[in-house]
């Protein structure tokens, strides 16, 4: 009767086998990466630590070693991230992942978008940065851009917590710096907060249904960094100013927090701007210190130009 060792010797598929695994032996020793890594390793690699490991060996040895970026960020000579490495531990070929460049920076990436929290704020703004902002004739751009990298700097080294308060006319960009201001604040690995002022509060009143308002005034007033985009262009009403805008700038005054904010209105026109409210109530000095606040917590600044949006 054949024995089972001779009946697998005689078996055409067993004998395939080999023949591919023999080959995949003679790549793998006559490979430089590979002789590379013995080299390397100091240690004594044997045929037996070869093919127990032999798969394995196989596919790093025919990864690229450089990494290519595909258009959506994507590494398309490690499709799934992660480098194969080799090690010669207790007498056996182990192999180990690690992530790759792409991989790496991808991630990277992610964890700073982590840092900018935008409610109500269309993309491009959040995605903004002072690099996009085009300096042309009859715009300020350009001292604005440079107050706003030293203020910047100041937040980040804290030499100083005040923010900037940028007004102008439609369409000049102010929403845009706010942006940049974010992505600023990201690259020195500073969080922020950035919120559309007419669509917040129009949230907040639909919370005060289900008792979520209380927390999200807590969030804004404990952001790290907090930009208020286009005050002044909500409904003025004595709620909005004195239970919510109010509080909010009072506690980041208190607790010093940097805050920006953008309007179409100077500070000095907020004062009648926030003084009648919806229903025609008239109360100035509730509204001259909200705007208090404001002065206390930014340095003003006009941005002059053109309407970008035409």
């Amino acid at each position: 009767m054949e024995s089972l060792s001779d009946m697998m010797k005689n078996n055409p598929l067993f004998n395939a086998h080999n023949e591919r695994n023999e080959e995949t032996y003679e790549m793998i020793i006559n490979s430089p990466k590979f002789r590379q890594f013995v080299n390397d390793s100091g240690v004594s690699v044997t045929r037996e630590m070869i093919q127990d490991e032999l798969l394995m060996i196989k596919k790093f040895v025919e990864q690229d070693s450089e990494c290519v970026q595909d258009e959506n960020g994507h590494c398309k000579s490690h499709p799934d991230g992660y480098v194969i490495n080799l090690e010669v531990r207790n007498g056996k070929i182990h192999h180990y992942l690690t992530p790759c460049k792409v991989k790496v920076e991808r991630d990277k990436y992610k964890e700073k978008q982590k840092l900018i929290q935008s409610f109500f704020i269309s993309q491009d703004i959040v995605n903004a940065h002072f690099d996009d902002l085009d300096i042309i004739e009859g715009s300020n751009r350009e001292e604005v851009i440079h107050k706003s990298i030293e203020t910047v700097h100041n937040i980040v080294s804290k030499n100083d917590y005040r923010g900037l308060y940028i007004h102008g006319n439609f369409g000049v960009g102010k929403s845009f710096f706010l942006g940049s201001f974010a992505n600023e604040l990201k690259e020195k690995n500073v969080s922020s907060m950035i919120i559309y002022v007419p669509e917040l509060l129009q949230e907040l009143r639909a919370g005060f249904k289900d008792n979520t308002s209380d927390d999200r005034i807590r969030a804004l007033k404990e952001a790290d960094v907090l930009m208020l985009d286009d005050l002044g262009a909500e409904d003025i009403t004595a709620w909005s100013r004195d239970t919510v805008l109010t509080p909010i700038l009072q506690s980041r005054m208190a607790e010093k927090r940097p805050t920006f904010i953008s309007s179409n209105y100077s500070i000095d026109q907020l004062i009648d701007l926030y003084a009648v409210t919806k229903d025609g109530t008239v109360d100035k000095i509730k509204a001259t210190r909200m705007v208090e606040r404001i002065r206390a917590l930014t340095y003003e600044v006009e941005l002059v130009g053109p309407n970008y949006r035409h």
